[in-house]
């Protein structure tokens, strides 16, 4: 009961510091206390980032929305330049592009799991890899939870392939490139608890 409810969680903070990269919208992530149930997960699994969560909410509640979404605007979107972009491709192929040829691969790994992505931005965006890594961790606690363990498994397996190879390899980068980008205290907290964060998915090599 413990492995599933710690899969529960991570799964959970997963889709929650994925919401995170979009633009914010300081009166949602209040209402939802995205960062009051982040805080709780990360009691569990990841102890030393909850000090780092507080950070990240005093820092969003002495922001204005209007500077919030600048400082998202100039990290992640542009238009003339992405300080820290949030796409895989521009750090894990030698042109630096979007929808590159690892686009595809991730694309493809969406599709052996039986999903479509249906939105505007490329697949590789990190938003969009960590709603993925989510609901592999949902399917492995439905596995666990129907008493097929070679099923939780086999997903566990695939969620480590996934991370190791198309997540975890440009993380140091665009975590860098995030502190460098912008002088805004609400992201530079995010950068220090998503560092943190990613501390607890690093998998043993031979996963990947």
């Amino acid at each position: 009961m413990e492995e599933i409810e710690n899969k529960k969680q991570l799964g959970d903070s997963l889709k929650l510091m994925a919401a995170l990269f979009y633009e914010p919208d300081i009166t949602l992530l209040e209402e939802e206390k995205v960062f009051q149930n982040l805080s709780k997960l990360f009691e569990n699994i990841n102890p030393e980032a909850c000090t780092l969560v507080d950070d990240m909410h005093r820092a969003l509640q002495s922001s204005s929305q209007r500077e919030l979404q600048i400082a998202h605007a100039e990290l992640f979107i542009g238009p003339y330049e992405l300080k820290a972009s949030p796409y895989g491709s521009t750090y894990l192929e030698k042109r630096r592009r979007v929808m590159g040829d690892s686009t595809m691969d991730v694309l493809a790994f969406y599709g052996k799991a039986g999903l479509e992505v249906d939105v505007k931005q490329p697949p590789d965006h990190i938003a969009i890899e960590l709603e993925f890594l989510s609901y592999l961790c949902g399917l492995e606690v439905k596995a666990l939870q129907d008493g097929d363990l070679q099923k939780g498994a086999e997903l566990q397996a695939e969620r480590e392939f996934f991370l190791g190879n198309f997540v975890l390899p440009w993380m140091d980068g665009f975590v860098a490139n995030i502190r460098s980008g912008t002088d805004d205290k609400f992201y530079l907290c995010f950068a220090d608890c998503f560092e943190k964060f990613l501390q607890q998915l690093t998998v043993p090599t031979e996963s990947s």
